[in-house]
């Protein structure tokens, strides 16, 4: 989940070409209700044990761990912007309101080349 919907635009387009060019996406909202538990992933890191661990290996760790339900971790597309990982198998994820999809339209512009 990111931080915005034109982060989540940039997160998706740094992956597509011209050829990929999306259609029928949606955008889902969701919306984190005061003190649920959300741990960033640097503040992780910070535990000796976790520090050394790749990306996909720390995001094992914390969905087996259980130990929030979500993840704050940094946006390498936008710096100082973030996506949330959701734990679905967290207890307090029930508590994240899901807003129905609306359909995202991509401008056509973003995929033109100079």
């Amino acid at each position: 989940m990111a931080e915005s919907i034109a982060l989540a635009v940039l997160e998706n387009l740094v992956h597509m070409t011209r050829q990929d060019f999306p259609r029928g996406y949606v955008c889902v909202a969701a919306v984190l209700p005061d003190g649920i538990s959300i741990l960033n992933e640097k503040d992780l890191r910070k535990q000796p044990a976790l520090a050394d661990l790749n990306a996909e290996q720390l995001g094992d760790w914390w969905l087996d761990s259980g130990a929030s339900a979500v993840q704050q971790v940094p946006s390498l597309v936008i710096a100082r912007e973030h996506n949330f990982l959701l734990n679905p198998v967290h207890s307090e994820f029930a508590r994240i309101q899901v807003e129905p999809p609306a359909i995202l339209h991509f401008d056509e512009r973003l995929f033109e080349r100079s």
